[in-house]
């Protein structure tokens, strides 16, 4: 007799002769390149979040499998207090492997109401409109993609409203699905806590706590666009540099004593929950999902997993001893073999397992990265992956700031790292005051006259030159379309090392030294969500100006839950006082002020004495409030460092020893003292 479970299936598909799969794209790119798909995307979209609420394939129920309403789905129950729910893995082994599954049952909800959509066209088009629906994949949302001159932050999701063409032919304005998600009348009525239940939809900054507050996107806009190069320092960091999983893909503190592993995917996870909401739905995780964001958001976060993934290919789930949900005991051992609840495999009588889920063609697709089909071997694949990685998210750091520097003139020598581009090919790229669309980017001379307008030394920015060709990303590059050739990603340029001769003495044989700030705090021990900021140099001491500061870095999110909160796990972590870990890339920004002349090299000699009288940090909760350092429980601020060397292809090469600085932090406010854990 079949089962009546509902299958995490994905799209099932069958791979090309050569192993291709459909792709998932930037929305950007689907939305630039595919607009069959595109219009597809939106319709399906507004059609699935209108599906009745006592659906369990509807938009509704399957967002709420996330956190709220806390009840089981798919007649999965738990094994906790029936008070208490919620199945989602957050600062486990199992955040990532849990996702994947998550995802491939939303796609194929999607996907099935994107075929239906595709027959409904006039017969003079339908069968384009099928031929689209076929290969549709979920789009993501590249966060940490190079702002450039547009917006880290896409108007596709921002906007209130959308153009669509109706199956009946007509070009329409509809209400965008991705601006908000209307909740049906359930919600205020018992299914969410008395902190969402007002709300009519998904709000992102919202401007009152009351059923009349609007969503204020053009707030994440700024600080998603303000905070881009801390966060792509970030992604390049953990996906060159870690090669164990438990660290890479989750925040959970490891307590292992070494400084170089308190970065982790969910660390960054969490910065976009927060800086997209705000204090609205996506920065709570109990009502985060409902968020149209949330799944372009946690598409790119299984995106960057499974390119990690292609490097790291034996570095899988470690196994743990469970802090607990609302489906697994407390202390009971979590690994590769757990069971992924509430997510039936295919067979529709078991629950997939992490091990059954490392491969994304497991469910119908890939990303524009992992397209390994495309390459002869797995060693030319991971070589390509790297230059890619190092190319989209500058991961050599001196590459990617250098780079993106724009110049008042191109007369200018250059030291002679690895991948630099030889001067006459350099001036041929640069034109004085020009750049190529492409690399469009804020120059350097006005970052730094926006992080020091007040000190500025023109002359100095005068001398600085941005040299570099860099060739679209892939994922900002179509692939052919299906009537052509599969597309055939192909391994990216040499990363290009420009360094102006004066500052040649930064990298010297080629090696340069990567400052980091690392960050620990008690998940929940201020019962709510709140985050961390770090500045180098003076800031306002009003904290609603914090999150745009010229001289903020970057931040530390902790997505804490409130005591009573209905969430299993969330109860157990807080009995347990969980500590959870993060990092804030301090070294683009130690640059500026090397090339403001305030910092001359990042040698240790002269960087510890800088961020002892420049660096500092400060708190706020959920609703922007600052909290007080010394009242965060556990709440620990530490400077760390590592060797990097530029290898001949422009790729750094991560020390694999980390020095910590306890002399810039020891006495100050949540400070790591010389005595304190690692």
């Amino acid at each position: 007799m079949a089962s009546s479970n509902i299958a995490a299936t994905g799209v099932p598909t069958t791979p090309d002769a050569n192993g291709a799969v459909p792709i998932r794209r930037e929305i950007r790119d689907l939305q630039a390149n595919y607009k069959d798909q595109w219009n597809l995307y939106l319709l399906g979209l507004a059609a699935f979040q209108n599906v009745s609420e006592t659906d369990l394939l509807s938009y509704y129920q399957l967002a709420g499998i996330h956190g709220e309403p806390y009840i089981p789905w798919n007649d999965v129950a738990g094994i906790q207090n029936p008070g208490n729910g919620g199945y989602c893995t957050h600062s486990s082994i199992l955040f990532l492997t849990w996702h994947r599954p998550y995802l491939a049952l939303y796609e194929q909800s999607l996907y099935a109401i994107i075929q239906g959509i595709a027959q409904e066209f006039p017969s003079a088009v339908q069968a384009r409109y099928v031929a689209a629906a076929k290969d549709f994949r979920m789009p993501y949302w590249d966060w940490a993609a190079k702002v450039g001159s547009g917006s880290a932050f896409p108007s596709a999701i921002s906007s209130q409203t959308a153009t669509v063409i109706d199956t009946d032919g007509a070009t329409k304005q509809i209400n965008n699905p991705l601006f908000s998600f209307q909740f049906p009348a359930s919600a205020s009525e018992g299914d969410l806590d008395q902190n969402w239940s007002s709300f009519p939809g998904t709000l992102r900054y919202p401007d009152s706590s009351d059923s009349t507050a609007q969503s204020n996107n053009s707030s994440v806009t700024q600080i998603i666009n303000r905070e881009n190069p801390s966060l792509r320092n970030n992604v390049s960091l953990i996906l060159l540099s870690y090669t164990q999983f438990d660290a890479f893909s989750n925040n959970q503190w490891l307590r292992n004593g070494r400084p170089g592993t308190y970065g982790s995917l969910e660390d960054l996870h969490n910065e976009i929950h927060d800086k997209v909401g705000g204090g609205g739905h996506m920065g709570s995780l109990e009502v985060s999902a409902f968020d149209p964001v949330f799944w372009l958001h946690h598409s790119n976060v299984d995106r960057l997993w499974a390119i990690w993934q292609t490097l790291n290919p034996n570095s899988f789930v470690t196994p743990k001893a469970s802090e607990g949900n609302f489906t697994t005991q407390q202390g009971a051992r979590e690994d590769a073999n757990s069971q992924l609840k509430p997510f039936w495999n295919t067979t529709g009588t078991k629950f997939w397992v992490s091990t059954q889920v490392k491969d994304t063609k497991t469910f119908g697709y890939a990303y524009p990265e992992t397209q390994s089909w495309a390459f002869p071997s797995t060693q030319a694949y991971q070589s390509a992956l790297r230059s890619t990685v190092t190319q989209e998210y500058g991961g050599n750091v001196l590459s990617n700031f250098f780079a993106n520097a724009g110049a008042a003139t191109a007369q200018i020598q250059t030291a002679a790292l690895p991948g630099a581009v030889p001067k006459q090919l350099a001036q041929h790229f640069v034109q004085k005051g020009t750049q190529p669309a492409d690399v469009a980017a804020p120059s350097l001379a006005a970052q730094v006259a926006i992080h020091h307008p007040a000190k500025t030394d023109n002359k100095t920015l005068q001398s600085v030159v941005k040299t570099a060709e860099v060739a679209p990303s892939p994922a900002t590059t179509p692939s052919e379309k299906k009537a052509e050739p599969a597309a055939t990603p192909v391994a990216p340029p040499k990363a290009s090392a420009i360094v102006p001769e004066k500052f040649a003495h930064i990298a010297p044989d080629n090696t340069y030294t990567e400052w980091i700030t690392n960050l620990r705090a008690l998940k929940h021990g201020l019962s709510q969500t709140f985050r961390v900021f770090i500045f180098l140099g003076d800031f306002n001491p009003d904290p609603k100006t914090w999150p745009l500061e010229e001289n903020l870095v970057g931040r530390f999110t902790v997505l804490g839950r409130a005591p009573d909160t209905g969430c299993a796990k969330c109860k157990t972590d807080q009995e347990d006082e969980l500590v959870v870990t993060g990092t804030v890339p301090l070294t683009t920004a130690l640059l500026r002020e090397v090339v403001a002349g305030r910092l001359h090299s990042l040698q240790t000699e002269e960087v510890e004495p800088y961020l002892v009288r420049h660096l500092h940090w400060r708190v706020t909760l959920f609703n922007g409030e600052e909290k007080e350092r010394s009242e965060v429980p556990g709440l620990k601020v530490a400077v760390v460092s590592t060797e990097v060397r530029i290898a001949e292809d422009g790729t750094p090469v991560f020390g694999s020893e980390y020095a910590t600085h306890p002399a810039i932090t020891d006495g100050r406010p949540a400070g790591l003292l010389p005595d304190d854990d690692v």
